[in-house]
């Protein structure tokens, strides 16, 4: 595989990743952001395996593989599993608007563009537009979190953040060592166990995700 053609694959990739993310932000339904999350990540996959093959490096080719397993295939399948157990409604609440939620990603995506993007970040096989992409989809996952009020939204707004950060690392780096990518998804596991645990312990005692209920708390 050609640098160029590689190059081209993971502009295209990154460039949809943050459409994706940007529909992540639109939808009111947990049920479908969970999906988008689930091609957004194999969106990420597929950008590593164009950079492993591209550079050789079988280090990348296996954190792609990682990648596909944790978080294309046993991430949404946990999140899914804690929506289908409770009985909650599937609707997400945010404290903005659709449109003014999209509003915010795209403008976040046009600073990022403009500030960044006059600066191209030179690598091995080229791929110059996707740190300014990356580094707005991470900000579009700490606007979900931030907004939506929903415990399972804002581990969803934290795994598109993980993306974010992951497509900006294999874009400056070129991954990291095998070690620390294998240590990166046994985190990202348990935080997602943890989140399982933590919303069931929400529901049983509020009867439902919402986090303002956590405003009781306070003493």
């Amino acid at each position: 595989m050609t640098n160029a053609f590689a190059s081209s694959a993971i502009d295209v990739l990154s460039l949809a990743m943050l459409v994706v993310a940007i529909g992540i932000m639109w939808t009111r339904s947990l049920g479908r952001a969970m999906l988008l999350l689930g091609v957004q990540s194999l969106m990420l996959a597929t950008a590593a395996l164009y950079a492993g093959l591209a550079t050789s490096s079988p280090h990348i080719l296996a954190g792609a593989g990682l990648t596909l397993i944790v978080k294309v295939v046993a991430v949404p399948a946990i999140l899914w599993t804690v929506l289908q157990r409770f009985p909650t409604s599937h609707n997400i609440q945010a404290s903005v608007g659709q449109r003014m939620g999209v509003a915010i990603a795209m403008l976040l995506a046009l600073v990022f563009a403009r500030t960044l993007g006059s600066q191209p970040f030179h690598t091995a096989i080229g791929a110059e537009r996707v740190l300014p992409t990356a580094v707005t989809v991470m900000m579009i996952g700490i606007l979900v979190m931030v907004t939506h009020r929903q415990a399972l939204a804002q581990v969803i707004g934290f795994l598109v953040l993980e993306n974010g950060m992951a497509l900006a690392a294999l874009t400056a780096t070129y991954g990291m060592p095998l070690v620390v990518e294998f240590g990166i998804f046994l985190d990202l596991l348990m935080a997602v166990f943890v989140a399982f645990i933590y919303t069931g312990r929400m529901h049983v005692i509020f009867g439902s995700l919402d986090t303002e209920h956590l405003r009781s708390l306070r003493g």
